[in-house]
């Protein structure tokens, strides 16, 4: 469920962005020979929303490993994360863009433009710079510069979630990719980014607010259920909100809600955390900001998940 609320004009704008992303949201992974491209209100990479705040992810020791995807939100593209589990993964950094380049994200409103890569290379050198080797198969669909811009960044947070994932950067340095297409610098990526420099995160292209657990389409247990992400401060407040998706009714019924609480015990200072007890059913989790001076919901995030018995 949506609780973003647009003027008709805003709207129009909105759509038309939906329209020309939704091929790329349906398969999941950019096809060749197609144009992508982002409305011409959208390019400018000044968030309408407050900027992201979300830290390096920390070490994890589980099977599962972060991959980054874009999706569209109050009519600009942002980014988002998801964990995913590879068996068998030996180097993090290359399994995670791989998985990245080949596969389709668990939340369908997610999607990338790249295309698969015949190889992967990742190293890291001992002042965290991160060298990604792709071969040019990967950038095979067409993008203009905001969504190339995108999706470069997806690239760049993918490959230093994983690094950090894993507890292999030097503490106290800023980490940053190198992008090497089939071992040569200097490639103009999707023809709009010049793969000339080394490449930092950019706070900017991150979203202002997302949910970490449940991931969409999980199941879990009956009982507590942990509710868990990151939000930026929104100037009207933050908010959550769960509700029973029963396909017998017409509508889906609110089974609790509340003020959306960041910081704490534990918690990074933009990280929000809590629990909530649940019976056997379908549920959407919903969190969302409000821009105090138009009243209106930003940075809407949903989760369908099941719990089970």
């Amino acid at each position: 469920m949506s609780h973003s609320s647009r003027s008709p004009r805003t709207r129009l704008v909105v759509l038309g962005l939906t329209a020309v992303l939704g091929t790329l949201a349906a398969c999941g992974v950019g096809s060749p020979g197609e144009q992508y491209s982002m409305p011409k209100a959208a390019t400018s990479l000044q968030a309408p929303t407050p900027q992201s705040s979300a830290e390096m992810e920390s070490l994890n020791t589980t099977t599962h490993l972060p991959v980054y995807w874009l999706a569209e939100t109050d009519g600009t593209v942002s980014l988002y994360r998801e964990f995913v589990e590879i068996q068998g993964a030996a180097d993090p950094i290359a399994d995670s863009i791989g998985y990245m380049l080949s596969h389709k994200p668990q939340d369908p409103r997610y999607f990338s433009a790249w295309r698969p890569s015949t190889t992967v290379g990742a190293s890291v050198s001992p002042d965290n710079v991160i060298t990604v080797d792709l071969s040019e198969k990967a950038f095979g669909s067409k993008l203009d510069k905001g969504l190339a811009e995108r999706t470069i960044a997806q690239l760049v947070y993918t490959a230093t979630a994983a690094a950090s994932n894993a507890g292999i950067l030097t503490e106290g340095l800023q980490p940053s990719v190198r992008i090497l297409v089939d071992g040569v610098s200097g490639y103009n990526a999707f023809g709009q980014v010049p793969l000339d420099h080394n490449f930092v995160r950019d706070i900017r292209l991150a979203a202002a607010l997302w949910v970490i657990d449940p991931q969409f389409g999980r199941s879990t247990k009956s009982g507590q259920v942990t509710f868990h992400g990151v939000s930026a401060a929104f100037s009207g407040g933050e908010f959550w909100e769960i509700t029973s998706r029963d396909p017998a009714e017409a509508s889906d019924a609110v089974v609790a809600s509340g003020d959306l609480h960041t910081g704490g015990q534990s918690l990074d200072q933009n990280e929000f955390s809590f629990t909530y007890v649940l019976s056997p059913g379908e549920y959407t989790f919903s969190v969302w900001g409000v821009d105090a001076a138009t009243g209106k919901h930003a940075g809407t995030e949903t989760k369908d998940f099941t719990v089970s018995k």
